[in-house]
């Protein structure tokens, strides 16, 4: 097909008989996005679509400049110069992709992700200057972004750092800021970005532990203004006065949408412990906030030490949290909460329809006793003589256990994995135990389960 554009390069297009030049404009557009690199164009990839348009003929290069959504789409990796045509002028090369890119995209909107992770040893004089000049550069386009996904140090994301009036994103439904640790940088402050004119926002997911980290009372306001949101992740400190100004007037902060929530809280250091909840009871009281009517996906890690005589305390509180979400909740991951093995039972029949269920606990000792223990396992074990009411997440299909490993038998396992691979229920398909000491001992029965309905996999020690 190549060569039979070449030769009809100069002919009429109404005469030209390349069957692709026959299609209606509107089709060879169509067929030309289709081709383009999804979800994000190489920029720095000439024998990539789109750029490798450019190379067959005349017609398609007129056509590809024309389609300004083929440009609006791409990624850039930088700090790794040497896979983009080993230029000796390092990360050059990119920005002037970029800007081309930019101006061929027209008005499109924009779909972006920013890549830099310079390496460990090397300080802010060492890091490159062009990611900062990206986005500054893309910044100058802000009322065009779609989609953006920023992976840079602290640092670089200074273009960002403006008061929320002048920053102006109508057209914005995902974005994701992941900044890394970096050095003598200017923290940004994610309550300007988030009050800024985002009104589409949808998908939100932020990692702030290299930058201003958030309280819940912040957290709590964002939620409140974004209601449209389908998907968010939060990095927050466990800090939350339901009554502060701060935390607004509303009893409960409604998200009709959100069905996939990512929070992590870590410790309060830095606040006066007078003045604070305790960080059981902020991590509670903020929950109790929510108003989640349609919640699929619920990752909860806590980031700090934990005290299980304070969490004993606000235990009902977080139970009631999850009953709420029973009607809709599939998914749930719960990470390193002081929990006992009975407190994380009653988590678990508090939400019945689990399909897939990841329990994360230290590889370590823990003073106060394991959470995942034989008693869990019991409890899971399903038994068929039993009503189906009584069974403990009979529809569960995925389940990951990390633990230090003394408190689970090798007995109660195969019980447990027996009572999961009934003809009649089919349900389990996917058991991962991480641990610190080995619990499967016997060769034999690994590879029992390995080969059934059910995929064993044990991993011991720490990745």
């Amino acid at each position: 097909m190549i060569s039979r554009c070449q030769e009809n390069d100069n002919a009429h297009y109404g005469r030209n008989k390349c069957f692709i030049l026959r299609l209606p404009i509107e089709l060879q557009t169509q067929i030309f996005t289709e081709c383009a690199s999804r979800p994000y164009g190489q920029i720095m990839d000439a024998r990539a679509a789109p750029q490798v348009f450019l190379l067959v003929c005349k017609y398609w290069r007129d056509l590809a400049y024309a389609t300004s959504s083929l440009w609006s789409s791409f990624e850039l990796h930088f700090g790794t110069w040497p896979l983009n045509f080993e230029d000796p002028e390092g990360d050059a090369p990119i920005l002037s992709r970029m800007k081309l890119w930019l101006r061929r995209s027209g008005n499109y909107p924009l779909t972006v992700k920013l890549h830099y992770k310079p390496s460990m040893s090397a300080s802010r004089d060492e890091t490159s200057r062009f990611p900062t000049e990206a986005l500054t550069l893309l910044m100058q386009h802000c009322t065009r972004w779609r989609e953006i996904e920023l992976l840079m140090p602290n640092s670089c994301l200074t273009p960002l750092i403006r008061p929320a009036t002048e920053l102006d994103f109508p057209l914005l439904s995902s974005l994701i800021l992941n900044p890394l640790p970096s050095i003598h940088s200017e923290s940004l402050d994610f309550r300007n970005f988030s009050s800024s004119n985002c009104g589409r926002l949808t998908s939100l997911h932020t990692n702030f532990e290299a930058g201003r980290v958030l309280t819940l009372d912040e957290c709590g306001i964002i939620l409140a203004q974004h209601p449209n949101l389908i998907s968010c992740t939060l990095y927050a400190q466990c800090i939350f006065d339901g009554s502060s100004q701060a935390a607004g007037s509303a009893d409960k902060f409604i998200l009709p949408a959100l069905s996939e929530f990512h929070l992590m809280v870590h410790s309060n250091s830095g606040y006066a412990p007078e003045t604070l909840l305790s960080p059981e009871a902020a991590l509670t009281t903020f929950l109790g906030r929510l108003e989640l009517s349609v919640l699929n996906v619920l990752h909860i890690e806590w980031l700090l030490d934990g005290n299980r005589a304070l969490w004993t305390t606000s235990h009902p509180s977080f139970v009631s949290f999850l009953e709420t979400l029973e009607p809709t909740l599939e998914i749930l991951s719960l990470g390193y909460l002081p929990l006992s093995d009975e407190q994380l039972i009653d988590c678990l029949r508090a939400v019945p329809y689990l399909t897939s269920v990841e329990l994360l606990f230290s590889l370590g000792e823990e003073p106060e006793g394991p959470a995942i223990t034989d008693k869990l396992l019991r409890a899971l074990t399903l038994n068929t003589k039993s009503v189906k009411s009584a069974r403990l997440l009979p529809m569960l299909r995925s389940l990951t256990l990390q633990c230090q490993g003394d408190g689970c038998s090798e007995q109660e396992i195969v019980r447990f994995l027996a009572s999961r691979a009934e003809e009649e229920l089919q349900a389990l398909q996917v058991l991962k135990f991480h641990t610190q000491v080995p619990i499967l001992r016997n060769d034999t029965l690994q590879s029992r389960w390995s080969e059934s309905s059910i995929k064993l996999i044990e991993v011991c020690g720490k990745d």
